[in-house]
């Protein structure tokens, strides 16, 4: 059988005949209008129609664009007076804060730092009813409902209603749910070592973290850093942020860290005796101080006074700065200082003093009262006779008493450039009158700030020369300004170092240290009375030691403890300041790690072991 094969697309015709295949026909064209093939029910367009189409696609687009062109180059010409109002609206800038540097001791360990507190905010224009809102809100926050409410109706849209507070109040400010009232975090400075350390010398910031006095304030600008800036794109009305429309234009730059001189062990150490000290004697306020002599380096100052329920505890005004008194016969040394660089009286020359002497009207005594009898200046200072020290610097003339008590530092702020520090007060000798250089000999009539005290005595025990205190590490000077030559400096080493072993400083002595000082118990001005004397006829004082510690090879420490107006039976500096030079010395002797010299005194004070200092690194006793 015969099979025939059949392409595809092709008939068979009744009569038998066999018709060309369409794939072999060479198709017809029309010339008429184009109408769509619908074969096996798919629409195919012919080209005529795909052509019209498009170009009416290109003139639609091509109008809408032209047109939107005319407008923007209408706007250009004659804009819209509201459009303008609009657009000239600037876009907000937000003030990134910069993280603040830590405040530092010497060691690295932390005195201040940053953290973050919870913020109590309100958006005036979500809160439903302000009055209602207040009274369930000022309670939680410890504040008046009239105060709140203030707050929740005043001007903008933005209010702050409590910052920085603690943690139980933000909880229950939460558990609250108020509307337009929210938390925030802001940061806040936390003090480690408790909110008592150092905390005159440190100072604060205020709520926008902006240091408001101490170190806080003078080295504000190198812990502050700089602030980071955000713009925020928002619609016409403020209400809503443009999606992607945050940039940020400058980072912000951290603050740097500021290492300070100051020791933490030492710090908490000073302000703890100083405390017993002052509620011991009754006193007033107090102010101790510990230095590094030979680069300036100021280890402790400590201020403490005593509150309106009468405690005493640390207090926010730094007392070794920008307290003024006159500090009676802790000076002695710096006005004889002269007396011997020029040459006028030997250390060695005894003089002869009467137990008192008169002076325009006005009988300057010794205390005890005693004969007439011949002195040496080391037993004038070891006794702090006033009769004695006034008739040695009575050899030298007003003008020159008073430029060596400032080549000392005195009148004139110290380098330290604390907030409100003070000068003292040294008037010029032209001011004087015939009772003011033997008032000035004996230290009254003048007034200094421990401080001063404590750089006055740091250039005797650097032989003479005045190194700048600091405190701060990177500000260490390398270099001092000699106020005495090398000899007189030795000498007033020497008689200070007798005030100590036989005077009236003997409560400062430490086993295995030679330890150098002097006392002063000094008269105050009486408010209401006659001069320092009160009108129940008695009188107020101040009581001061100021202390050159030296090991075997020489001078390491400086010391000064002031106590204010004591009420005790005892109120001079031997009884009251010296016990602390002597436990406050010798613990930071320890925690230097400065051993003692193989010989020690008999008869001195032995190191005495005190108290643990929270956190404190463990020491050895090297006694």
């Amino acid at each position: 059988m015969t099979g025939t094969l059949h392409r595809r697309g092709a008939t068979r015709r009744s009569g038998g005949s066999r018709r060309p295949s369409t794939a072999t026909r060479r198709p017809r064209v029309r010339r008429a209008g184009i109408r769509p093939s619908t074969r096996s029910g798919v629409t195919v367009l012919r080209p005529e129609v795909g052509r019209v189409r498009t170009v009416v696609g290109i003139a639609a687009v091509v109008a809408v664009f032209g047109g939107l062109a005319y407008r923007l180059g209408d706007l250009q010409i004659d804009p819209d007076p509201r459009l303008v109002t609009e657009v000239a609206v600037p876009v907000p800038e937000i003030r990134i804060p910069a993280p603040r540097g830590d405040i530092l001791d010497r060691l690295g360990r932390p005195l201040a730092t940053s953290v973050t507190a919870s913020t109590v905010v309100a958006d005036r224009r979500l809160v439903v009813d302000p009055g209602a809102t207040a009274a369930r809100l000022a309670p939680v926050l410890g504040l008046e409902v009239a105060a709140v409410a203030d707050r929740l109706t005043g001007d903008g849209a933005f209010a702050y209603v409590a910052r920085q507070i603690s943690e139980d109040t933000a909880a229950a400010v939460a558990e609250l749910d108020l509307p337009g009232i929210d938390l925030i975090t802001e940061p806040t400075r936390d003090h480690p070592n408790g909110d008592c350390t150092a905390l005159a010398v440190i100072g604060d910031v205020n709520p926008d973290h902006v240091g408001r006095s101490g170190l806080e304030l003078t080295e504000d600008e190198r812990l502050a850093g700089t602030p980071g800036r955000v713009v925020k794109e928002m619609s016409a009305n403020r209400s809503l942020t443009i999606p992607g429309g945050i940039r940020e234009i400058e980072r912000a730059v951290p603050g740097s860290d500021l290492q300070t001189t100051l020791d933490r062990n030492i710090q908490f150490t000073a302000e703890q005796l100083l405390a017993e000290a002052v509620a011991g004697a009754d006193a007033a306020r107090g102010v101790a101080l510990v230095g590094l002599p030979a680069t300036g380096e100021v280890l402790a100052m400590a201020n403490v006074a005593r509150g309106d329920d009468g405690t005493v505890a640390c207090t926010t005004r730094n007392l070794a700065a920008t307290w003024t008194y006159e500090p009676g016969s802790v000076l002695k040394p710096l006005t004889l200082s002269g007396v011997f660089e020029e040459g006028r009286w030997g250390p060695r020359q005894p003089l002869e003093v009467p137990p008192s002497i008169e002076r325009w009207g006005h009988v300057f005594r010794d205390e005890p009262w005693h004969e007439t009898e011949e002195l040496t200046p080391a037993e004038i200072v070891a006794r702090s006779s006033n009769v004695g020290t006034i008739t040695l610097v009575e050899q030298l003339e007003p003008a020159e008493l008073e430029s060596r008590l400032r080549d000392f530092g005195l009148g004139a702020p110290s380098p330290l450039r604390l907030p409100y520090e003070s000068g003292g007060i040294l008037l010029d000798a032209e001011h004087w009158n015939g009772l003011t250089r033997p008032n000035v000999a004996i230290g009254q009539g003048v007034a200094v700030t421990p401080v001063q005290l404590l750089d006055a005595y740091g250039a005797i025990a650097n032989g003479g020369l005045l190194v700048p205190p600091t405190l701060a590490v990177d500000q260490i000077a390398t270099t001092g300004r000699r106020v005495v030559d090398e000899t007189t400096a030795a000498t007033l080493l020497d008689m200070l170092a007798g005030v100590v072993d036989h005077g009236t400083g003997r409560a400062a002595a430490l086993d295995g240290y030679r330890v150098a000082g002097k006392t002063g118990t000094a008269w105050q001005p009486c408010e209401g009375g006659e001069g320092y004397e009160c009108p129940d006829g008695g009188r107020h004082y101040t009581a001061t030691f100021a202390a050159i510690v030296s090991d075997a090879r020489g001078p390491v420490l400086t010391v000064v403890v002031v106590i204010d107006d004591p009420r005790g039976e005892e109120v001079s500096g031997g009884h009251i300041a010296a016990p602390v030079v002597a436990d406050l010395a010798g613990y930071a002797l320890r925690q230097l790690r400065i051993p003692p010299s193989d010989v020690g005194d008999p008869s001195a004070t032995p190191v005495r072991a005190l108290p643990a200092v929270a956190g404190a690194d463990p020491v050895e006793s090297t006694s």
